[in-house]
């Protein structure tokens, strides 16, 4: 399978440093791209690995938070999925080996939390995607988000992880009242958390024509879904696309960080969708966090940089 994809991060126009990362590879051994030149990608039996990771703590906390998960997701899918031999690999062997590299991801932050009192604190949001055998497979920890675009519909595949995305599930607020909310940044789960994470993990089946957009919230949190709809609609180059939104963020403002990886998968190999045909979301044996989760971290993980 052939994909083709952009990737950008941009500091924005208020913070001094980028705490954003993203990280693209396929899983056959090759080098990572972290945060490095866009270049074609082949992806093969293992599939492709996409993420991005928006890191806080302060200082250089966060950007060594949001490196440090995506390195540790990457190194754990390579030995432990994408050393399978072809035909052995199984969706519950990619389910359990994504679930399990977000979990040593966290892992890894909290340890260099630990061992640095300068990085006390740190966590990154993490939002995952594995390409592999005509689906893709998202992990979600915290407010970065992954969309869809399929016949010129935008589709939110992830749920933000926040404490006003909780307060909307239990019909305390509205929809446009999160959007303005004092704490809509305050994140429920992170990577480099003291307890443990609820990874939610999303199956979608994938279409010849998709754009997925991967991005973290300096960018969705400045740009509308209508807007995200607009330009990715307008079949731009996944380069130009991502140009004209980061444009877009910096225009409402560019308060935070703003990253994003867009795939277009126009390879022949997918079947095309049907007319009207709306992307078929499961959830295969994640632990989804409930109303009521965010009073366990709140005050452990604000939106500062997230």
């Amino acid at each position: 399978m052939f994909i083709d994809y952009a990737a950008i991060t941009h500091p924005g126009k208020v913070r001094k440093n980028n705490e954003d990362a993203y990280l693209l590879s396929a899983l056959d051994g090759e080098e990572p791209i972290i945060n490095g030149p866009a270049r074609a990608l082949k992806v093969g039996d293992p599939g492709l690995l996409v993420a991005v990771a928006d890191g806080m703590g302060g200082a250089a906390a966060g950007e060594v938070a949001s490196r440090e998960g995506l390195a540790a997701v990457s190194l754990f899918l390579f030995g432990h999925w994408g050393r399978l031999a072809p035909g052995r690999a199984r969706e519950a062997d990619l389910v359990r080996a994504l679930e399990t590299a977000v979990e040593k991801a966290s892992d890894a932050v909290l340890r260099y939390s630990d061992d640095d009192r300068t990085a006390r604190g740190m966590g990154s949001t993490l939002t995952a995607a594995v390409i592999w055998n005509g689906f893709a497979f998202v992990a979600q920890i915290g407010d970065s988000r992954a969309y869809l675009l399929r016949q010129g519909v935008l589709h939110q595949i992830t749920e933000d992880q926040t404490l006003v995305n909780d307060l909307v599930a239990q019909g305390s607020l509205t929809r446009e009242q999160a959007r303005t909310h004092p704490q809509r940044n305050m994140i429920t789960q992170a990577l480099g958390s003291p307890q443990p994470l609820r990874v939610v993990l999303t199956r979608l089946t994938l279409r010849r024509g998709d754009r997925l957009l991967c991005c973290s919230d300096g960018l969705h949190g400045e740009v509308s879904d209508a807007r995200l709809q607009n330009v990715l609609s307008q079949q731009f180059s996944p380069k130009r696309t991502l140009e004209m939104l980061v444009e877009d963020a910096l225009a409402h403002g560019g308060r935070d960080n703003i990253t994003g990886v867009i795939l277009t998968l126009n390879d022949p190999s997918l079947p095309l969708p049907t007319e009207g045909e709306a992307p078929e979301l499961i959830r295969p044996g994640a632990q989804q966090a409930g109303p009521g989760l965010w009073g366990r971290f709140r005050g452990l993980f604000r939106g500062g940089n997230s």
